[in-house]
């Protein structure tokens, strides 16, 4: 078993089970509208942490080398693996053998994950090479904001239309296990 073939079915391990889960909870959620004031707080807690803000400005300049030097060869072995024809094959052979709209999602993932790469190729170059060139991005990046319009968006919609957000969740994950489900 090669590792591509190991990693792609731990993929669909992962997908299957948090497909399930998405099944099951918005089931339960639709079956039971008052089971969200339950939710509430473990919602609300797993999205605190996108209003915190993190610091990591002077580790990766003090290790900038290491960092840059593991993001340009991370960025290299997956454009690499994704432009051996053999392995863009064996990808595509592999996950979009249901017809042509999946053959071309797939084959529009491949393009997102190798145009993702050459920009963290980009960016891995500008860090190992001058990591104060990014000073611009790390100052738009570093500014504040304050995603509890999100977060009060999602939990007033949890409140008010729980079970339209089960219905949803529920479809979502069966949707996913049936096209899992064919692989």
């Amino acid at each position: 078993m090669t590792l591509i073939s190991l990693l792609f079915s731990l993929l669909l391990i992962l997908a299957a089970l948090g497909s399930l889960a998405g099944l099951v909870l918005g089931a339960w959620l639709f079956l039971h509208p008052g089971a969200n004031t339950l939710l509430d707080r473990p919602a609300r807690d797993a999205l605190e942490p996108l209003a915190r803000p993190v610091r990591v400005e002077r580790f990766v300049y003090r290790h900038h080398r290491w960092f840059g030097g593991v993001i340009v060869a991370g960025s290299m072995l997956t454009l690499a693996a994704l432009g051996a024809y053999g392995q863009r094959l064996y990808l595509l052979g592999r996950a979009g053998s249901g017809g042509p709209l999946e053959h071309w999602l797939w084959e529009s993932l491949l393009w997102f994950v190798a145009l993702g790469n050459f920009f963290t190729l980009a960016a891995g170059c500008l860090i190992l090479i001058r990591p104060s060139g990014l000073k611009g991005f790390e100052a738009w990046a570093n500014r504040r904001v304050d995603p509890g319009w999100v977060r009060q968006a999602l939990l007033t919609g949890l409140r008010n239309r729980p079970r339209l957000y089960g219905l949803l969740l529920a479809s979502g994950g069966a949707l996913a296990l049936w096209l899992l489900a064919r692989r």
